[in-house]
């Protein structure tokens, strides 16, 4: 076994679907659908292209283990709140099934591949999550049904299950919370460009 190149886990940032999932209130990866299990850590697999339009720059049939500098694979984060946003934004819509957007600080360990925006990591788990308060309205999940958005109090309660700081946002969208918690911390805006790692 390799001696750990860092001594704390890096901490950056991403956002999750919240669903329902075995009995409660779950983070849920937007790209891949992966559940994060509470107080379980979620370790990275590699799915080359596997249920999305993403590639990889492997071969078919060629076995590493996530994240490699070689591919796109590992579990992702930004390096601010609003890269995170903005990159939540550009790429996916809200499914069936999903009651809710988050936006949170993660705590990435093992192997850790540094990227341009931020790092791909074999292992993570949320550290903090931010629940904005959602309009008190019928929202439609791009399913063609409509149906009531629970309140933010009652997601932020069914996420306690992380063991993790879970906090209310008085800001309608993940978007609104990202800039809001970078001017907190006086983060610049990320360049025009907002490609992913």
């Amino acid at each position: 076994m390799n001696a750990p190149d860092y001594i704390e886990p890096i901490v950056g940032w991403r956002f999750w679907h919240v669903v329902e999932a075995q009995g409660g209130l779950r983070l849920r990866s937007p790209l891949y659908r992966t559940l994060w299990v509470p107080r379980q850590e979620l370790v990275a697999a590699c799915r080359r292209g596997a249920e999305s339009s993403l590639s990889s720059y492997w071969p078919a049939g060629h076995e590493h283990f996530p994240p490699s500098a070689q591919c796109r694979c590992g579990i992702c984060a930004s390096r601010t709140a609003a890269e995170t946003a903005a990159y939540s934004s550009r790429c996916f819509k809200q499914g069936a099934g999903v009651f809710h957007r988050v936006i949170g600080r993660v705590s990435l360990w093992g192997t850790v591949v540094e990227c341009e925006r931020g790092w791909r990591a074999s292992h993570a788990y949320p550290a903090q999550i931010y629940v904005p308060t959602p309009k008190r309205c019928l929202l439609s999940f791009g399913t063609g049904t409509r149906r009531p958005s629970l309140p933010a109090e009652e997601i932020a309660w069914g996420l306690a299950d992380y063991g993790v700081p879970v906090e209310v946002v008085d800001c309608t969208t993940v978007r609104e919370v990202a800039e809001s918690l970078d001017l907190a911390r006086q983060v610049p805006p990320p360049e025009r460009d907002r490609s992913t790692c």
